[in-house]
């Protein structure tokens, strides 16, 4: 590899994604990584990251080859009445891999891109706490695929089911909307690709409505 390609990736892996794409780059050049986790429950102050998994995309291109899924072990007990939701057993978990082992790959494989998921803001939050605690943090710019949905229904055409269909926003409903097919709920990386397929035919729609830069996507869906 040529010494100058060389000192570009070694840059790209420093720099935070928003500092990497300006606010005019098309929404079709950007590299995305989508994302969802699986977690011990909701209590934000005790909660843990249980699975990440994460699918790369090229503007609308999903690379298949390049996907990302890991089973932690944060060393606690998992919630049985959780158990249900992500079927993760505390024998997966207790033969999972140290969390700042995977944090440590999953920076380095989101380095430089847009993540991208549905409401994406727990996933953020969660990592964040998670990386704080390996004295790193999270910068990437994120995209709620939820809130892009929402805000292309308020730009469309006013029906009297508006209000319902504003809040039938959860995964399965919006991959029956879109025709996307849908499996498994709550594995992380099946979810992960199934938000990646959402997420390709919401950039068109986003195109159609005149949203065609990375500055204009970040100010309606920032969460």
């Amino acid at each position: 590899m040529p010494l100058k390609m060389l000192r570009w990736l070694k840059c790209r892996e420093r720099q935070p994604a928003q500092n990497l794409y300006p606010p005019d780059t098309p929404i079709h050049s950007a590299r995305y990584v989508v994302l969802d986790t699986e977690f011990t429950s909701l209590d934000r102050r005790a909660n843990r990251l249980l699975s990440v998994g994460a699918v790369t995309m090229e503007g609308a291109s999903i690379r298949m080859g390049e996907q990302f899924y890991r089973v932690l072990n944060p060393g606690v007990e998992v919630p049985p009445s959780t158990v249900l939701v992500h079927k993760l057993r505390q024998s997966d978990i207790e033969q999972g891999v140290p969390p700042r082992e995977v944090l440590a790959e999953l920076r380095d494989y989101m380095a430089g891109a847009v993540l991208v998921g549905h409401f994406i803001k727990i996933d953020v939050d969660l990592l964040r706490k998670e990386l704080r605690a390996t004295e790193h943090s999270l910068d990437n710019p994120a995209v709620c695929t939820a809130q892009v949905h929402r805000w292309l229904l308020r730009k469309g055409r006013y029906s009297e089911d508006l209000f319902h269909r504003l809040e039938n926003v959860d995964l399965a409903s919006l991959a029956k909307i879109y025709d996307i097919e849908f499996r498994e709920a709550h594995h992380a990386l099946d979810d992960a690709f199934v938000t990646a397929r959402l997420w390709q035919k919401l950039i068109y729609q986003l195109e159609s409505r005149g949203v065609c830069t990375l500055g204009e996507l970040l100010k309606i869906c920032t969460p």
